[in-house]
């Protein structure tokens, strides 16, 4: 199966619901104390119009035969000014999702270079994630293309 990505368009927007929507059912379904199902459907207009129009954000899509199959969204990320923190930017990958049915098949591979050339032509030399515990699919797909662990989110419910 041939997979081409490119940067989104707004016109993508509908196309992009039913992938926002599959990758938000998996996070609702692990973690119903985080995460809703939005009464206004996935993403506003208004979310991907910020997406595509701010410069120092990005949102790639991967598709295959017309069909939007999967994206990548990310943006440009400055570390605080408090005294012991080295100033620094990074690209912060903040989802690559992919239809179920199209997992496993590259495309996500494909996005992930998307957003590294992104970061590399914006003179950025770092890409952090965060990934849900629950999602070991995701993390052996970090791990597999050369993300290391750099810290551990934890919780405790009372």
């Amino acid at each position: 199966m041939m997979f081409t990505t490119r940067k989104a368009t707004i016109e993508d927007y509908r196309d992009l619901l039913e992938v926002y929507t599959e990758v938000d059912e998996l996070h609702r379904t692990h973690h119903p104390e985080l995460f809703r199902k939005p009464d206004d459907g996935a993403r506003a207009w208004s979310y991907i119009e910020e997406n595509l129009s701010n410069d120092s954000k990005a949102l790639f899509v991967a598709e295959t035969e017309g069909r939007i199959i999967g994206f990548a969204e990310c943006y440009i990320q400055k570390s605080s000014t408090f005294p012991v923190i080295r100033e620094r930017e990074w690209v912060q990958l903040d989802n690559i999702a992919v239809l179920e049915e199209y997992q496993h098949l590259k495309a996500g591979s494909l996005l992930l270079e998307e957003v590294i050339g992104w970061a590399r032509n914006k003179g950025i030399e770092r890409v952090e994630l965060k990934v849900y515990e629950f999602n070991a699919s995701a993390r052996d797909f970090y791990v597999s293309r050369g993300f290391r662990n750099l810290i551990q989110s934890m919780y405790l419910d009372l």
